[in-house]
């Protein structure tokens, strides 16, 4: 009998370095059997494995102590002027210099693994672009949203 294999990762910054390319496909045990079956290894040097990896842990443990200090401070009900700030520095802050979200035409939005947050607020609109995010970052921010 076959054993399934993971479509994650547990941690979920190997989950957004996956999303971004950074990072092997979860389903394969390692990067040598990533590399075996053609698909993309993402980054191999540690280092930079190591940087990259650093840098979105660091996002993910900033934003979900930023939610939580919103709410510690306002509750669940989030003034809209807010709401629109915190938007403005997602899109500034969360793309993809700072291996976060991207901007895509609307005929190119990915299906899996993003989060199109053009439902959310104006923001995250550019004409027919919308700003995308990785599910795990949206996961630490979605109670701002919801």
């Amino acid at each position: 009998m076959r054993q399934m294999r993971q479509n994650e990762y547990e941690d979920p910054a190997e989950q957004v370095m996956f999303i971004l390319g950074m990072k092997y496909d979860p389903k394969f045990e390692t990067v040598l059997h990533a590399i075996a079956q053609s698909s993309n290894p993402g980054i191999v040097d540690a280092l930079d494995y190591l940087e990259v990896h650093g840098a979105i842990h660091a996002n993910l443990m900033a934003w979900a102590e930023t939610v939580e200090k919103i709410h510690e401070d306002l509750g669940t009900e989030i003034p809209t002027n807010l709401k629109d700030e915190i938007c403005r520095i997602i899109v500034d802050e969360l793309d993809e210099t700072h291996y976060g979200g991207k901007w895509y035409s609307d005929t190119q939005i990915p299906c899996e693994d993003w989060v199109n947050m053009r439902a959310y607020s104006p923001v995250f609109n550019r004409g027919d672009e919308a700003f995308c995010l990785p599910a795990p970052y949206f996961r630490a921010l979605c109670s701002l949203f919801t």
